[in-house]
């Protein structure tokens, strides 16, 4: 359900508001490097979350060769709730800023709101290459109302890691099509002294509902859908048994940032992850295992459908403000068409599917594939058999209600709320949420 329209988003005057408010708490961010001095015509300051090492660098490196005498500042800001703050305080600041990217939807229906989006729709439309951005029918872009105005570059299907190791050591085949209740089994069965069957349960409701899942049509909350509890239901009794991971361990060591650290040194055998995950496991160096991995698709709904948890993601956009528009756009379109490549270092899987499959694996597994992959799995996963991706459109109170799934998950994960209670509360705040969004829209 795309482009609903812009009924029940937080106002600018609220935006502003809360970017004061926060920054104030942080202490403010004004010093944080922007490469904002003398605006030349011909220097490109850009934000994004990617190291410059992950591909960035390159990309940029290509982009001045292909543009003479044309300069970019990138400025890397953390993907977490800090670094999105340090961003829209900067942009709501003045701060020199051509082109920025936004990886949570929660940021960008924020931004959206707050007029720092530029309608590329023209643009989008003169030129040919560029057409799957207008698909409205498989959104790979984020529409306001009937405009677009921002890119996704990367596709980010979530798939099943296994610790080849503990896979082989079980006796278990490894999965090429499998349900929610067959990865629940094999997680039961993977696990040993010392090693959970895995990190966390895939999120099933995501699964079997797909974009604006939190939504019914109508616009109201959709959290009385039974998939919710399942999937809530799932997580308590997996991490009750032991096969899960501990949530009162996840929140206590802050591991949801840091999960690659305890796949790599054997606390759980599947891991259900992205794309991005796979730099860390074959950088043996700063990430110490001696273990493959192996690849098996998301599972699906029981009836055997099912949306893949990851979406179309890493939105590209340009400034409003600006004042190298033209030069921006330049940017933008090199880094989905041939810049793409040079991303795929960080994982990144470019939206238009313009880098060869080999190409596109070499990168992703790194100089030793083999070594640490078993690749042909990686393959049939990513490209012989294509997850379904998605973009939400529907972003009203996306905050709030992401606030509230996310409070109501770890209390019910930590066994302190049952499940019951824990969506009865995310549906009357995610109620109450959107009312008053639509108050003051």
């Amino acid at each position: 359900m795309v482009g609903r329209g812009r009924a029940g988003r937080p106002t600018r005057r609220q935006f502003l508001a809360g970017c004061a408010g926060l920054a104030a708490a942080f202490g403010g961010v004004s010093g944080c490097s922007a490469g904002s001095g003398a605006r030349s015509p011909h220097t490109l300051n850009v934000w994004g979350g990617v190291p410059p090492a992950s591909g960035p660098a390159a990309l940029i490196d290509a982009f001045t060769a292909a543009h003479p005498g044309t300069e970019v500042t990138y400025t890397r800001f953390v993907n977490d709730d800090r670094g999105n703050l340090k961003l829209d305080t900067a942009l709501q600041g003045g701060v020199d800023i051509d082109v920025y990217f936004t990886y949570q939807t929660k940021s960008l229906a924020l931004r959206a709101e707050s007029g720092m989006m530029l309608d590329v729709t023209d643009r989008l439309a003169a030129e040919p290459e560029l057409a799957p951005f207008l698909d409205r029918a498989n959104p790979t872009a984020f529409w306001d109302g009937d405009r677009v105005r921002a890119l996704a570059t990367a596709a980010e299907p979530f798939f099943v890691l296994f610790n080849e190791d503990a896979r082989e050591r079980a006796g278990i085949p490894l999965p090429t099509r499998w349900t929610v209740p067959e990865f629940a089994r094999i997680a039961r069965e993977i696990r040993t002294d010392g090693m959970f069957g895995t990190y966390e349960v895939p999120e099933t409701a995501r699964i079997a509902l797909g974009p604006d899942h939190w939504f019914t049509p109508e616009g109201g909350s959709n959290f009385s859908d039974p998939h919710f509890l399942e999937w809530l239901e799932l997580g308590q009794h997996m991490i009750r048994d032991g096969v899960a991971y501990p949530w009162t361990e996840v929140l206590a060591r802050g591991l949801d940032a840091y999960q690659q650290n305890a796949f790599v040194s054997g606390e759980f055998a599947t891991w259900v992850n992205a794309p991005y995950s796979l730099r860390y496991l074959y950088n043996a160096e700063d990430y110490p295992h001696d273990f493959r991995v192996a690849a098996a698709p998301l599972p699906t709904s029981v009836d055997g459908t099912g949306w893949n948890q990851g979406q179309y993601n890493n939105f590209i956009m340009i400034n409003p403000r600006s004042p190298r528009q033209d030069l921006a756009w330049d940017f933008v379109r090199f880094w989905v068409t041939e810049g793409a490549p040079h991303m795929a270092v960080g994982g990144k899987i470019p939206t238009l599917g313009n880098v060869p499959q080999d190409e596109m694996l070499a990168s992703l597994l790194g100089p030793e594939p083999d070594r640490w992959f078993d690749v042909d799995s990686f393959r049939r996963v990513l490209f012989d058999d294509p997850a379904q991706l998605y973009v939400d459109s529907e972003l009203t109170a996306y905050a709030e209600i992401a606030l509230a799934v996310k409070q109501q998950q770890d209390l019910c994960w930590i066994d302190e709320r049952s499940p019951d209670d824990a969506v009865a509360s995310i549906d009357a705040q995610a109620t109450a949420a959107i009312g008053r969004f639509r108050e003051v829209a």
